[in-house]
């Protein structure tokens, strides 16, 4: 089967076509036939040289976290599912084989059947960000069940569907963004106001108007410079859920405030051997996106054949909402 994956780590140029077998799938495993995938910061993460990878990867490495297609074959305890099924969810983020080919396989507790009402492009735009986006939501308000929240990079990919879930779920939400056409994404998805972080200071103003001495929830997507600010512009007693790795003490911010602090990464119950969480929440993302109306935002879409000039959008780091890799046909 045709694949576009990289032999080692590196920059775009990496990225090359492949000829693999077919997978065969295993006992709790779904074949499923990719029409389409989507470009996640993971991916960029994965293929990128790094030396402090949390994940050791082997080659050659297909990415792809995301995809909507169609069952080809299932495993021998696999139930719900069968040949046929249209479907969609999320590769393990620490296997060998993504979606950006022609078959992949997936954990059938992984995945979801894919409702009429989406597209496959729009399915396989919602599921690692949408569950993301909803988990990171979920956890916050475990913890700290205030009803007003800060979400960093407001329209980026994750960020514009935690705007859309906080405002069905009766939340008051800001956003930061940086340029016109992201400022409107972010009114139009939910968020109440908007800071221009090229005119505004964030910190300044979750402490003098968000409530009493800061934001009592906050989402980062941004990592580095925005997660320590964060930190600052965080309330007494709340809760910070960063999705993005960054290496910095918090002990001396975090302890005086009595605050929490929340690593998430989609997929990691499913790392530790609590299978069904992946696909119960992908489940509840469902649910909630047919009530509520709640889309992914697709500002682009590429045949899988251009996958090198998806990764460089991506990493140009202004993208609105998510960037689609058509696969079926895109070769």
């Amino acid at each position: 089967m045709r694949a576009i994956g990289i032999h080692r780590h590196g920059t775009v140029s990496e990225l090359q076509q492949l000829e693999l077998p077919v997978p065969r799938p295993g006992p709790h495993e779904v074949r499923v036939r990719v029409v389409c995938s989507s470009v996640n910061p993971a991916d960029i993460r994965a293929r990128r040289p790094s030396a402090e990878r949390v994940i050791e990867r082997r080659f050659p490495l297909v990415l792809g976290y995301d995809v909507s297609g169609v069952v080809e074959r299932v495993g021998e305890f696999v139930t719900g599912f069968a040949p046929g099924d249209e479907v969609f969810g999320s590769p393990s983020l620490t296997g060998q084989h993504g979606a950006n080919a022609e078959q992949v396989l997936v954990d059938h507790r992984s995945l979801q059947r894919k409702p009429p009402e989406l597209s496959h492009a729009e399915a396989a735009a919602l599921s690692l960000a949408g569950v993301t986006a909803l988990e990171c939501l979920e956890r916050a308000l475990a913890i700290t069940p205030a009803r007003r929240l800060l979400v960093h990079a407001g329209a980026g990919g994750v960020g514009h569907l935690q705007l859309q879930f906080a405002r069905a779920l009766g939340l008051r939400a800001w956003a930061t963004a940086g340029s016109p056409e992201t400022i409107e994404a972010c009114r139009r998805h939910g968020a109440e106001r908007v800071i221009d972080y090229r005119r505004e200071d964030f910190v300044a103003l979750c402490r003098e108007e968000a409530g009493p001495h800061g934001m009592p929830i906050i989402m980062d997507n941004v990592g580095g410079e925005v997660f320590t600010r964060s930190m600052e512009a965080l309330a007494p007693l709340g809760t910070l859920v960063s999705i993005v790795p960054t290496a910095v003490p918090v002990a001396g911010q975090l302890f005086p405030k009595a605050a929490t602090l929340v690593h998430h990464v989609m997929g990691a119950a499913s790392m530790w051997g609590i299978e069904h969480s992946q696909g119960r929440a992908l489940g509840r993302v469902v649910e909630m996106a047919l009530r509520h109306g709640i889309r992914p935002h697709i500002s682009q879409r590429w045949p899988v054949r251009d996958l090198a000039l998806a990764h460089r959008q991506i990493e140009g780091g202004h993208t609105i909402g998510k960037v689609v890799i058509d696969v079926e046909g895109g070769w």
